[in-house]
Protein backbone atom coordinates (compact mmCIF):
# COMPACT_ATOMS: atom_id res chain seq x y z
CA UNK A 1 0.00 0.00 0.00
CA UNK A 2 1.16 3.55 -0.88
CA UNK A 3 1.30 5.84 1.95
CA UNK A 4 -1.97 8.27 2.08
CA UNK A 5 0.90 11.39 1.31
CA UNK A 6 2.49 9.70 -1.63
CA UNK A 7 -0.92 8.88 -2.90
CA UNK A 8 -1.83 12.57 -2.62
CA UNK A 9 0.52 13.12 -5.10
CA UNK A 10 0.42 10.55 -7.17
CA UNK A 11 -3.02 10.64 -8.18
CA UNK A 12 -3.86 14.05 -9.06
CA UNK A 13 -0.79 13.41 -11.70
CA UNK A 14 -2.37 10.45 -13.04
CA UNK A 15 -5.86 12.61 -13.44
CA UNK A 16 -4.26 14.70 -15.41
CA UNK A 17 -2.37 12.73 -17.65
CA UNK A 18 -5.09 10.76 -18.37
CA UNK A 19 -7.72 13.58 -18.97
CA UNK A 20 -5.77 15.67 -20.75
CA UNK A 21 -2.09 14.39 -21.91
CA UNK A 22 -0.73 17.55 -23.13
CA UNK A 23 3.03 19.60 -22.76
CA UNK A 24 0.82 22.79 -22.46
CA UNK A 25 -2.46 24.52 -20.63
CA UNK A 26 -5.27 25.97 -22.20
CA UNK A 27 -8.77 26.21 -21.12
CA UNK A 28 -11.15 23.05 -22.01
CA UNK A 29 -15.49 22.73 -21.54
CA UNK A 30 -17.23 20.15 -23.00
CA UNK A 31 -17.30 19.87 -26.54
CA UNK A 32 -21.58 20.75 -26.57
CA UNK A 33 -20.56 23.88 -25.90
CA UNK A 34 -18.34 25.47 -29.03
CA UNK A 35 -18.99 26.64 -31.94
CA UNK A 36 -16.64 26.16 -35.25
CA UNK A 37 -13.89 29.08 -34.26
CA UNK A 38 -11.45 31.20 -36.73
CA UNK A 39 -8.55 28.60 -36.86
CA UNK A 40 -10.80 26.02 -37.69
CA UNK A 41 -12.29 28.15 -40.38
CA UNK A 42 -8.98 29.53 -41.86
CA UNK A 43 -7.65 26.54 -42.02
CA UNK A 44 -10.90 24.85 -43.68
CA UNK A 45 -10.61 27.31 -46.17
CA UNK A 46 -6.94 27.58 -47.10
CA UNK A 47 -7.10 23.31 -47.88
CA UNK A 48 -10.63 23.14 -49.63
CA UNK A 49 -9.47 26.30 -51.92
CA UNK A 50 -12.74 27.69 -53.96
CA UNK A 51 -13.51 27.51 -57.23
CA UNK A 52 -16.52 29.43 -58.51
CA UNK A 53 -17.51 26.70 -61.32
CA UNK A 54 -17.44 22.74 -60.68
CA UNK A 55 -14.78 20.84 -60.74
CA UNK A 56 -13.85 17.14 -60.16
CA UNK A 57 -12.00 17.06 -56.80
CA UNK A 58 -9.23 13.85 -56.25
CA UNK A 59 -11.56 11.45 -55.46
CA UNK A 60 -13.52 12.29 -58.55
CA UNK A 61 -16.80 14.41 -56.52
CA UNK A 62 -17.91 17.01 -58.51
CA UNK A 63 -17.47 20.06 -56.48
CA UNK A 64 -18.18 23.71 -56.09
CA UNK A 65 -17.36 26.70 -53.60
CA UNK A 66 -15.50 25.97 -51.00
CA UNK A 67 -15.87 21.98 -51.10
CA UNK A 68 -19.50 21.81 -51.76
CA UNK A 69 -20.36 18.30 -53.17
CA UNK A 70 -22.58 18.54 -55.85
CA UNK A 71 -23.53 14.91 -57.01
CA UNK A 72 -27.30 15.06 -56.98
CA UNK A 73 -30.47 17.56 -56.63
CA UNK A 74 -30.25 17.33 -53.02
CA UNK A 75 -26.84 19.48 -53.53
CA UNK A 76 -28.33 21.86 -55.42
CA UNK A 77 -28.23 25.83 -54.10
CA UNK A 78 -31.07 27.26 -55.87
CA UNK A 79 -30.82 30.31 -53.78
CA UNK A 80 -27.30 30.89 -56.04
CA UNK A 81 -29.04 29.33 -59.05
CA UNK A 82 -26.42 26.09 -58.68
CA UNK A 83 -28.01 22.97 -59.88
CA UNK A 84 -26.17 19.51 -59.35
CA UNK A 85 -26.58 16.25 -61.16
CA UNK A 86 -24.37 13.22 -61.68
CA UNK A 87 -22.57 14.33 -64.62
CA UNK A 88 -21.42 17.77 -62.97
CA UNK A 89 -23.09 21.01 -61.78
CA UNK A 90 -24.07 24.35 -63.53
CA UNK A 91 -24.26 28.09 -62.36
CA UNK A 92 -21.25 29.95 -60.09
CA UNK A 93 -20.56 30.54 -56.74
CA UNK A 94 -19.32 34.10 -55.68
CA UNK A 95 -16.78 33.76 -52.82
CA UNK A 96 -18.97 35.15 -50.52
CA UNK A 97 -21.86 33.14 -51.33
CA UNK A 98 -19.40 30.04 -51.19
CA UNK A 99 -18.44 30.70 -47.67
CA UNK A 100 -22.08 31.34 -46.66
CA UNK A 101 -22.45 27.66 -48.35
CA UNK A 102 -19.62 25.99 -46.35
CA UNK A 103 -21.24 27.68 -43.51
CA UNK A 104 -24.12 25.79 -43.86
CA UNK A 105 -22.18 22.30 -44.88
CA UNK A 106 -19.72 23.13 -41.48
CA UNK A 107 -23.19 23.19 -39.57
CA UNK A 108 -23.55 18.92 -39.60
CA UNK A 109 -20.32 18.58 -39.05
CA UNK A 110 -20.11 20.64 -36.08
CA UNK A 111 -23.63 18.61 -35.01
CA UNK A 112 -21.02 15.81 -35.71
CA UNK A 113 -18.21 16.42 -32.99
CA UNK A 114 -20.61 17.89 -30.65
CA UNK A 115 -22.20 14.89 -30.10
CA UNK A 116 -19.13 12.07 -30.07
CA UNK A 117 -16.75 13.75 -28.03
CA UNK A 118 -17.38 13.33 -24.47
CA UNK A 119 -14.69 14.94 -22.68
CA UNK A 120 -13.53 18.42 -22.17
CA UNK A 121 -11.20 19.97 -25.15
CA UNK A 122 -10.22 22.83 -26.25
CA UNK A 123 -11.54 25.57 -29.12
CA UNK A 124 -8.32 24.57 -31.27
CA UNK A 125 -8.78 20.79 -30.59
CA UNK A 126 -13.04 21.62 -31.18
CA UNK A 127 -11.70 23.10 -34.92
CA UNK A 128 -8.90 20.49 -35.66
CA UNK A 129 -11.80 17.58 -35.14
CA UNK A 130 -14.44 19.76 -37.35
CA UNK A 131 -12.08 20.00 -40.40
CA UNK A 132 -10.90 16.53 -39.82
CA UNK A 133 -14.79 14.93 -39.84
CA UNK A 134 -15.54 17.23 -42.74
CA UNK A 135 -12.56 15.83 -44.64
CA UNK A 136 -13.03 12.10 -43.91
CA UNK A 137 -17.19 12.38 -42.92
CA UNK A 138 -18.87 12.11 -39.61
CA UNK A 139 -19.07 8.23 -40.05
CA UNK A 140 -15.48 7.80 -40.66
CA UNK A 141 -14.95 10.21 -37.37
CA UNK A 142 -17.26 8.73 -34.99
CA UNK A 143 -15.65 5.21 -35.80
CA UNK A 144 -11.95 6.54 -35.88
CA UNK A 145 -9.36 5.54 -33.35
CA UNK A 146 -8.61 8.68 -32.69
CA UNK A 147 -12.18 9.68 -31.41
CA UNK A 148 -12.19 6.25 -29.28
CA UNK A 149 -8.45 7.31 -27.48
CA UNK A 150 -9.61 10.73 -26.95
CA UNK A 151 -12.64 9.79 -25.05
CA UNK A 152 -10.62 7.15 -23.24
CA UNK A 153 -8.37 10.15 -21.88
CA UNK A 154 -5.11 7.97 -23.58
CA UNK A 155 -4.32 10.72 -26.46
CA UNK A 156 -1.04 12.19 -25.98
CA UNK A 157 0.23 14.68 -28.53
CA UNK A 158 2.32 12.01 -30.64
CA UNK A 159 -0.83 9.32 -30.75
CA UNK A 160 -2.55 12.49 -32.00
CA UNK A 161 -0.16 12.99 -34.77
CA UNK A 162 -0.19 9.52 -35.44
CA UNK A 163 -4.28 9.06 -35.49
CA UNK A 164 -4.76 12.55 -37.61
CA UNK A 165 -1.95 11.14 -40.28
CA UNK A 166 -3.21 7.44 -40.73
CA UNK A 167 -6.24 9.05 -42.94
CA UNK A 168 -3.79 10.21 -45.76
CA UNK A 169 -5.38 8.31 -49.08
CA UNK A 170 -1.58 6.64 -49.78
CA UNK A 171 0.32 9.50 -48.47
CA UNK A 172 -1.01 12.19 -50.86
CA UNK A 173 0.84 15.30 -50.68
CA UNK A 174 -1.74 17.35 -49.88
CA UNK A 175 -3.52 15.21 -47.41
CA UNK A 176 0.13 14.71 -45.43
CA UNK A 177 -0.31 18.35 -45.07
CA UNK A 178 -3.70 18.86 -44.34
CA UNK A 179 -3.60 16.06 -41.61
CA UNK A 180 -0.45 17.39 -40.02
CA UNK A 181 -1.67 20.95 -39.93
CA UNK A 182 -4.80 19.54 -38.08
CA UNK A 183 -2.53 18.08 -36.09
CA UNK A 184 -0.67 20.93 -34.62
CA UNK A 185 -3.56 22.67 -34.22
CA UNK A 186 -4.89 20.14 -32.02
CA UNK A 187 -2.09 20.63 -30.08
CA UNK A 188 -1.62 24.02 -29.40
CA UNK A 189 -3.81 27.32 -28.12
CA UNK A 190 -2.51 29.22 -30.29
CA UNK A 191 -3.46 30.33 -34.59
CA UNK A 192 -0.97 28.27 -36.42
CA UNK A 193 -1.26 31.18 -38.90
CA UNK A 194 -3.83 30.12 -41.52
CA UNK A 195 -5.65 32.23 -44.15
CA UNK A 196 -8.21 31.94 -47.06
CA UNK A 197 -6.28 31.66 -49.11
CA UNK A 198 -2.76 29.83 -48.13
CA UNK A 199 -1.98 27.75 -44.66
CA UNK A 200 2.06 28.42 -44.38
CA UNK A 201 2.75 26.06 -41.91
CA UNK A 202 1.59 23.17 -43.93
CA UNK A 203 4.58 23.37 -45.79
CA UNK A 204 6.81 22.71 -42.80
CA UNK A 205 5.67 19.35 -42.87
CA UNK A 206 8.41 17.70 -44.80
CA UNK A 207 10.98 18.88 -42.41
CA UNK A 208 8.72 18.50 -39.02
CA UNK A 209 7.93 14.80 -39.70
CA UNK A 210 11.68 13.89 -39.98
CA UNK A 211 13.94 16.12 -37.85
CA UNK A 212 10.87 18.10 -35.67
CA UNK A 213 9.84 14.81 -33.32
CA UNK A 214 6.76 14.28 -35.37
CA UNK A 215 5.31 11.15 -35.51
CA UNK A 216 3.50 10.76 -38.82
CA UNK A 217 1.85 7.42 -40.25
CA UNK A 218 3.53 8.21 -43.32
CA UNK A 219 7.09 9.25 -41.99
CA UNK A 220 7.33 7.08 -39.06
CA UNK A 221 7.77 8.00 -35.32
CA UNK A 222 10.55 10.23 -34.22
CA UNK A 223 10.32 10.31 -30.66
CA UNK A 224 8.01 10.17 -28.28
CA UNK A 225 8.03 13.84 -27.15
CA UNK A 226 6.11 16.61 -29.02
CA UNK A 227 7.54 20.00 -30.61
CA UNK A 228 5.00 22.15 -31.73
CA UNK A 229 7.36 25.50 -31.19
CA UNK A 230 9.95 23.45 -33.69
CA UNK A 231 7.63 22.38 -36.28
CA UNK A 232 5.35 25.89 -36.31
CA UNK A 233 8.78 27.98 -37.02
CA UNK A 234 9.70 25.27 -40.07
CA UNK A 235 11.59 22.39 -38.98
CA UNK A 236 13.21 22.57 -35.48
CA UNK A 237 16.07 24.84 -36.90
CA UNK A 238 17.44 23.06 -40.06
CA UNK A 239 16.93 19.94 -39.16
CA UNK A 240 18.12 18.63 -35.63
CA UNK A 241 21.89 16.91 -36.33
CA UNK A 242 23.50 15.32 -33.84
CA UNK A 243 27.43 15.78 -32.54
CA UNK A 244 28.05 12.66 -34.97
CA UNK A 245 27.28 14.21 -37.42
CA UNK A 246 28.14 18.00 -36.59
CA UNK A 247 31.85 15.66 -36.53
CA UNK A 248 31.18 14.78 -39.86
CA UNK A 249 30.02 17.76 -41.44
CA UNK A 250 33.34 19.57 -40.02
CA UNK A 251 35.86 16.67 -41.19
CA UNK A 252 34.50 17.20 -45.04
CA UNK A 253 31.56 15.79 -45.26
CA UNK A 254 30.58 13.58 -48.16
CA UNK A 255 27.65 11.34 -49.43
CA UNK A 256 28.49 8.56 -46.94
CA UNK A 257 28.64 11.18 -44.57
CA UNK A 258 25.01 12.37 -45.40
CA UNK A 259 23.45 8.59 -45.85
CA UNK A 260 24.90 7.40 -42.18
CA UNK A 261 25.75 10.06 -39.31
CA UNK A 262 23.19 12.61 -40.90
CA UNK A 263 20.63 10.31 -41.78
CA UNK A 264 17.64 12.51 -39.78
CA UNK A 265 18.97 15.85 -40.86
CA UNK A 266 16.62 18.43 -42.61
CA UNK A 267 17.46 18.21 -46.52
CA UNK A 268 19.04 21.54 -46.61
CA UNK A 269 21.31 20.46 -44.17
CA UNK A 270 22.00 17.13 -46.45
CA UNK A 271 22.49 18.68 -49.52
CA UNK A 272 24.87 20.73 -48.10
CA UNK A 273 26.95 17.95 -46.31
CA UNK A 274 27.03 15.86 -49.64
CA UNK A 275 28.69 18.65 -51.31
CA UNK A 276 31.61 19.26 -48.90
CA UNK A 277 30.25 20.00 -45.38
CA UNK A 278 32.95 22.19 -43.90
CA UNK A 279 32.46 25.18 -41.30
CA UNK A 280 29.56 26.47 -43.49
CA UNK A 281 27.23 24.03 -43.21
CA UNK A 282 27.16 23.70 -39.40
CA UNK A 283 24.72 27.19 -39.40
CA UNK A 284 22.06 24.44 -41.26
CA UNK A 285 22.22 21.73 -39.50
CA UNK A 286 21.73 22.75 -35.67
Amino acid sequence: MFPKTLLAFILPALVRSASMPCDYSCSTKSASSYSFGNNGLDLLTAFEGFSSTCYKDTEGIYTIGYGHACQNDSDNLPQYGVTCNGSGCSGTLTESQGKAVLGDDVAGFVSCVRNAVSVAITQNQFDALVSFAFNVGCGAFQSSTLLRELNAGSLTDQEAQYQFTRWHSGCTAGLERRRFTESQLFSSCQSIGCSASSCSISYNYPSCSGSCQYCSACGGCKSSSYSFDGCSSGGGGGGGCDEGCIDCIEGGGGKACAEKACADCSSECTICIENGGGKACEERCQ
